[in-house]
């Protein structure tokens, strides 16, 4: 940094910012005879303040977030970072960010939850809070700046969270579809429901993924604001076989774009640029209105095609395969509820098993 003479006094002085644990911070100094003894000076402020950061005592829980989101940064995706940036910037460091670590205490993370639950965010997003917050907090005691974690020792919430799925049946999508009057958003929408893709999954599709021979389209990426990443888990990656008449859309649609289309260019999208998420959203609110529908997120298509395959029949394996589940558990834990097997269905099925007469047998014997 440079060093400045104050032409009134013949001295030198210096203005430096540095990194403390209250955040950043200006430091200047005065006096200095010599340039030379200003540059030193410097040197030790800065030494100084970096020293300071790893002092138990002084670490505030603002700074060692703002530690813990570059080291995420630098190794997650773009789209798991401006959750978690959201979810410290917005509902954590309200409460936290001037508290030293070693001044934050259980019952200051209990109260914590309890105004989470007092302002109705949802079981799922109190339990996400809690888990980043208790991360920032093994974060911090990697990086020696605390010997605890309290967040781990309160525990996270116990509510279970209702889980409901919104989705629309066969009939329901028909309607829908019979509203839809532009040709690629109705080869759109007919995909997004045939084959329960990711909207983003389907924003990166390119020509070169999809195979008329064997009616598949191939999944290896997805879309997230203006960048094409890899997708969400690697399980994510899959070929999807689609019926011959969404194949059929999805051929003519290749043709009537023009000019010729290469196999870079986006199927849904002007050439080298994907649809934009927002033009995408305003359009379905369009046609939905057009409708008596329900109103589903664009999501929820996802779990339309779920339920449609379990309606028909189709095993929680073959489910999880084209959702891009990493297991079955995921499967189930999401739609089984979706199945029509009860136990008393169950229970009336084992009564075929054995015929009244043969039991009648077995007691007289």
């Amino acid at each position: 940094m440079p060093v400045y003479k104050d032409e009134k006094r013949g001295t030198y002085y210096f203005t430096v910012r540095v990194d403390t644990m209250d955040g950043t911070k200006q430091v200047k100094r005065r006096g200095f005879r010599t340039q030379r003894e200003a540059k030193v000076a410097e040197s030790e402020v800065i030494a100084d303040a970096a020293r300071g950061m790893f002092e138990e005592d002084n670490a505030t829980f603002g700074y060692v977030s703002k530690r813990y989101l570059e080291w995420y940064k630098r190794r997650r995706k773009a789209s798991s970072y401006k959750k978690i940036e959201s979810i410290v910037r917005v509902n954590i460091l309200p409460t936290f960010e001037k508290k030293r670590l070693s001044d934050i205490r259980n019952r200051d993370i209990t109260r914590f939850q309890d105004d989470l639950i007092d302002k109705k965010y949802s079981v799922h997003h109190i339990k996400k809070v809690h888990q980043t917050l208790s991360t920032i907090f093994n974060f911090a005691i990697r990086e020696e700046y605390t010997l605890r974690n309290p967040a781990k020792e309160v525990g996270n919430i116990d509510d279970e969270e209702t889980k409901h799925v919104n989705y629309w049946t066969l009939e329901e999508f028909k309607e829908f579809i019979s509203v839809v009057d532009d040709y690629l958003y109705k080869t759109l929408f007919m995909t997004l429901y045939y084959s329960g893709m990711r909207k983003g999954e389907l924003s990166a599709l390119t020509w070169k993924d999809i195979n008329f021979d064997n009616n598949t389209i191939s999944i290896d990426k997805t879309a997230y604001d203006t960048e094409i990443t890899t997708p969400k888990t690697s399980s994510s990656i899959r070929t999807l076989e689609l019926p011959k008449y969404v194949m059929s859309m999805l051929q003519q649609l290749k043709i009537t774009k023009e000019p010729e289309q290469k196999l870079s260019y986006f199927v849904f999208g002007d050439y080298h640029d994907h649809l934009p998420a927002t033009t995408l959203d305003r359009k379905y609110d369009d046609y939905v209105k057009k409708t008596q529908l329900k109103k589903i997120r664009i999501h929820d298509f996802r779990h339309s095609h779920a339920s449609y395959l379990i309606n028909k029949g189709a095993i929680p394996a073959v489910v999880a395969k084209r959702l891009g589940h990493k297991d079955i558990a995921m499967t189930l834990n999401t739609y089984s509820h979706l199945y029509p097997s009860t136990e008393n269905e169950i229970i009336s099925q084992m009564e075929d098993d054995f015929k009244i007469a043969e039991v009648v047998q077995f007691k007289s014997v």
